[in-house]
């Protein structure tokens, strides 16, 4: 209760209160540095291409003389980025350092990083390297590594107690609070890296970013949960599940229609996803499903992250990993690892989606969601887009036509932010506006609510609705699931379903 209280407050303070959405834009543009490579030539126009597009200062876009190579060693990280970057940080006067202690950050003027494509992903093991035996390592494993992404290791090599030397824990994680007034550690950094397959994929994520905040990020939510209960045979990644469960919860009490797939394997190549905003989902190591199709493509500004140790391993390939080809797909932004990171210590998915929807940046979100820094994570996509931002705001009929995304969400929160309580309200608004996703929406919730005779009557007035021959599909299919969970005493109606569906 209390942290849904804070989230929505937070809302309203950035929205209607001390911090309208234009000016923190204008605040967090400020605090930005560009990070390029200027051995890349696409490194170079990228990095131009976004400091004009977010009116970021000429002086806070920063090229580094460092290796083309997606990972280098910890001696090319040290020599070509660290160190200049650093001399960079305190020459330029943003950071500020400690009198007695030269090597402290007693203040800070920047707390975003965005990384261009070009400069490096990762930096490989190093076995030379000296560790701490004093440090408390959190996996037994994490003491004697020290891989981690390039982003980890600039949002972290600030701290006071950082050393090469495995996982630091996050400062940040778990907090509400706008980076811009979080005094209590002024040495870290929120990095984010405009990456992707291609070049003019990235110019796209930035271009779909600015989009979405201006009309909103409405869509589906598509979460893929593996069906994990404390019931289960194998209960060691129940924690993954957990985070998915309560993120459906979330979804919907903030009003986004949601379909979960509970079973153990990933969603099925043949299933039919429409417009898609939102994707979380686990654990395959390569894209599948529906989102390894060719023309399959989210909605501009889309949110799609899939939990993998190794998703981020490459940002290269459009077929191979998640995050390369999710973006390819047309999301906007993702969240991936470059190395094993112990589920643990992987992105809290719940957190992440639930601080973008109070209307905090990307960067923000994400580091929030993280548990460690110079670790494995790594965040892809507008350090600054904020895609909730839309939502939050008041409209004008008159100059903004009301769409039935926004309809849907009012409907919810009318209805004390539970769907459930909404039945007559989405069935009037499925007939008024002939959009089957109303009543498609409705019993999804109520099939995961247990109420299979209640949902199949939501599924079948959708589908007889639903033009579009991709949603007819789907619903067929949420009918036949539907129908297997029936009652025995409602039995007699499955062959009804059946024969209604193969009707349409």
């Amino acid at each position: 209760m209390g942290c849904a209280w804070i989230s929505r407050f937070l809302t309203f303070a950035l929205v209607f209160g001390w911090l309208p959405i234009a000016q923190a834009q204008e605040r967090s543009a400020e605090a930005t540095v560009v990070v390029y490579n200027v051995n890349d030539p696409d490194s170079v126009e990228l990095a131009a291409y976004y400091a004009a597009r977010r009116g970021i200062a000429q002086g806070h876009v920063l090229g580094l003389d460092c290796p083309l190579k997606e990972e280098i060693s910890r001696d090319d990280f040290n020599r070509t980025i660290a160190a200049p970057f650093r001399e960079k940080m305190i020459s330029a006067g943003w950071w500020r350092m400690d009198s007695v202690n030269p090597d402290m950050v007693t203040s800070t003027s920047i707390r975003y990083l965005a990384i261009i494509r070009g400069v490096p992903l990762k930096i490989a093991h190093d076995s030379y390297t000296s560790y701490l035996p004093s440090r408390a390592p959190l996996h037994p494993m994490m003491a004697k590594r020290n891989d981690a992404s390039v982003d980890s290791e600039l949002a972290s090599f600030g701290l006071p107690d950082f050393t090469p030397s495995g996982a630091l824990t996050n400062p940040y994680f778990g907090r509400y609070s706008q980076i811009l007034d979080e005094p209590g550690f002024p040495a870290l950094l929120l990095p984010s890296r405009l990456d992707a397959p291609t070049p003019s994929m990235v110019r796209r994520m930035i271009d779909d970013s600015l989009l979405a905040e201006k009309e909103g990020l409405w869509g589906w939510a598509y979460i893929d949960a593996r069906g994990i209960t404390s019931a289960s045979a194998d209960t060691s990644y129940i924690e993954g599940d957990l985070w998915l469960r309560r993120l459906v919860f979330d979804l919907r009490r903030q009003g986004m229609p949601t379909i979960l797939d509970d079973n153990p394997e990933t969603f099925s190549g043949n299933f039919p996803v429409t417009d898609a905003a939102i994707y979380y989902g686990w654990y395959v190591g390569d894209v599948d499903g529906p989102f390894a199709k060719e023309s399959f493509q989210f909605k501009p500004g889309a949110i799609a992250v899939h939990l993998h140790s190794y998703s981020a391993s490459s940002l290269r390939s459009t077929t191979r990993y998640w995050c390369g080809p999710l973006i390819a797909h047309g999301a906007a932004a993702t969240l991936g690892n470059v190395y094993e990171p112990f589920l643990s210590f992987t992105a809290n998915f719940s957190i992440f989606q639930d601080r973008l929807m109070t209307g905090l940046t990307l960067a923000e979100s994400a580091w929030m969601s993280q548990r460690m820094v110079s670790w494995a994570g790594v965040v892809i996509g507008d350090p600054l887009y904020r895609p909730y931002s839309a939502w939050n705001a008041f409209y004008d009929p008159r100059n903004k036509p009301v769409n039935n995304w926004r309809t849907f969400r009012s409907i919810t929160r009318n209805a004390k932010f539970n769907i459930l309580n909404a039945i007559f309200a989405i069935n009037k608004a499925a007939n008024a506006t002939r959009d089957p996703m109303f009543q498609e929406a409705l019993g999804a919730a109520q099939f995961d609510a247990g109420e299979p005779v209640m949902a199949l009557d939501s599924f079948q007035a959708a589908l007889k609705l639903a033009e579009n021959p991709a949603i007819a599909a789907r619903l067929s299919m949420e009918i036949e699931k539907t129908t297997a969970r029936l009652p025995e005493p409602d039995s007699s109606r499955v062959q009804e379903a059946l024969s209604e569906t193969q009707a349409q």
